[in-house]
């Protein structure tokens, strides 16, 4: 282990269209990482064979399907770098990432771990920077910098995305490792469990490309998250790691975190067929959800009672799967019927 080293660990499900494009963005840095270690979840296509196809470049591991998280762990147990970054399937870096994050953590000690902007790429061709661009001398111009508050930026900008981060390996083993009983933001819960630990470092370069949604309109999202969605946690699981070593003066801008997690949620649960603890989470975290076309449906259902909420879900669902169906039998009309529902949000 040098002062430099990185291990990439890349959790791979059915990831054949796009792995390939992701180990290469890992193997390809300017600054090369020490090594690439990629975990097989227990995927039903051709991902071994992608990743078998890159030899000595990469260490393999497989796994029956237990989830990202589980994946990393596996990953984390024999990763031998100094520096740790996880790289989701989908996502690919740009070849600054690794120098640009290890020099980062170089140069300020007390950073546990540093993240970096990223570019979204949205269904239909568009791009989405974060953070964004300025068009004006007055708006918000980023810097590198130790955040002074991480959760007051967190609950600002929800600025952290598993690939946009790299880890001091010492702080994972002091605080652990990721939980692989939740299948669904168990990165989100390791981000503010690790921001307990330590400052947080941010640099506003865009060296992550996030495709995920495109990948997923390409294989059919509907029934890849399927089981993910069907083991959704609650939210109550999701903070119970969080909660008891958070300090008061964070308490109000991790409930903003934890709103945005609660509709996530609560969507998964619909979407996994499980109406009622989905209604529950409205219940109890239905004032905390940011408002978007989902969150605002569901309270308006949990407002109209039990038939209500019933249409709310069943229209939801019908929603997805339509939606779904749709991108993937026809990718390339894919922006003009992005363009409609994001219509039918906002009326």
């Amino acid at each position: 282990m040098n002062d430099k080293s990185v291990s990439v660990i890349i959790p791979a499900y059915n990831a054949e269209s796009s792995l390939s494009r992701c180990i290469e963005s890992a193997l390809s840095q300017d600054s090369d990482p020490a090594e690439v270690i990629v975990i097989n979840d227990g995927s039903t296509d051709s991902t071994a064979e992608v990743a078998k196809s890159f030899g000595n470049s990469i260490t393999y591991l497989e796994q029956e399907n237990a989830g990202q998280g589980a994946a990393r762990n596996a990953g984390l147990r024999v990763a031998t770098g100094r520096f740790i970054a996880f790289l989701d399937a989908d996502d690919y870096w740009l070849p600054e990432f690794v120098g640009v994050c290890v020099d980062f953590l170089l140069r300020h000690k007390e950073a546990v771990a540093v993240n970096t902007g990223k570019i979204v790429k949205l269904w239909g061709g568009d791009v989405m920077y974060w953070p964004p661009i300025p068009n004006s001398k007055e708006e918000t111009v980023f810097k590198p910098c130790v955040l002074n508050d991480f959760f007051d930026f967190w609950a600002k900008y929800d600025h952290v995305k598993t690939g946009t981060v790299m880890i001091r390996r010492e702080v994972i083993e002091k605080a652990g490792y990721q939980r692989a009983d939740l299948r669904i933001s168990q990165d989100l819960e390791y981000w503010g469990y690790l921001a307990t630990f330590g400052e947080w470092g941010f640099v506003p370069n865009h060296l992550l490309i996030d495709d995920s949604r495109s990948v997923a309109a390409q294989q059919g999202w509907v029934e890849k998250y399927k089981k993910r969605r069907s083991l959704c946690p609650s939210v109550k699981q999701w903070q119970d790691r969080v909660i008891p070593i958070l300090r008061e003066e964070d308490w109000d801008n991790f409930c903003i975190v934890r709103g945005r997690v609660a509709g996530g949620f609560a969507l998964n649960k619909i979407l996994g067929g499980n109406d009622e603890s989905a209604k529950s989470i409205v219940a109890n975290y239905g004032n905390q959800m940011p408002p978007n076309w989902s969150t605002n449906l569901m309270r308006q259902g949990l407002r109209a009672g039990t038939l209500g909420w019933k249409a709310v879900c069943t229209f939801i669902r019908l929603r997805e799967l339509l939606k779904s169906s749709f991108l993937y039998a026809f990718p390339k009309s894919s922006g003009n019927i992005i363009s409609l529902l994001n219509k039918l949000k906002s009326s």
